[in-house]
């Protein structure tokens, strides 16, 4: 019998399988409902600062409500030829169709302070994903998860690239999911 552990690693692995990732990834999600089109330079400037051993395990999942497609393909493509990360794009009907993501991923990167991002921010760290987002959204959070979370407020491809790093060395934390 599997404890709720297990059953999260289970949901995670089956997930990661289905879009094609591997097991040793870290995936970065970008959502387009709380992702402007104009900051997924932001993301490909941030693949040319990491260090090598960082950006040949980053894998890019890309969560649109349907109007960024065109931001998705150009981004999967640059990604994959200048710098060797993948991109997995998936298209979702509303924002209830995003917490099914949180499986796959390792890191959501939300940089709108509105919202919707509140509400992806809250929903991944109680998933066990870390965040990327602005210091508005990360005052709200009342989480004892801090760790999980770091801010961005200016983009930066540095600094998200530090952020990113970090969080390589930490693990999924599924006892956040099962708290939640």
């Amino acid at each position: 019998m599997l404890n709720e552990r297990d059953k999260q690693r289970q949901k995670r692995h089956r997930k990661r399988l289905e879009a094609r990732i591997d097991a040793s990834a870290i995936v970065v999600a970008i959502n387009d409902y709380c992702f402007k089109p104009e900051l997924f330079s932001l993301i490909y400037s941030m693949l040319g600062e990491l260090p090598d051993h960082i950006r040949s395990r980053i894998h890019l999942y890309g969560i649109d409500s349907g109007d960024a497609a065109n931001q998705f393909t150009d981004l999967g493509l640059k990604s994959l030829i200048d710098h060797g990360v993948p991109l997995h794009y998936v298209g979702m009907d509303d924002q209830h169709d995003l917490s099914s993501h949180y499986d796959a991923i390792d890191v959501l990167l939300v940089t709108e302070d509105n919202e919707p991002g509140l509400s992806a921010v809250k929903s991944a760290l109680s998933a066990g994903c870390s965040v990327v987002t602005k210091l508005k959204i990360a005052e709200k959070i009342n989480l004892n998860i801090k760790e999980r979370l770091r801010v961005i407020d200016k983009p930066n491809a540095t600094e998200l690239s530090d952020h990113i790093t970090a969080f390589a060395a930490q693990r999924r934390k599924f006892d956040c999911a099962l708290a939640s």
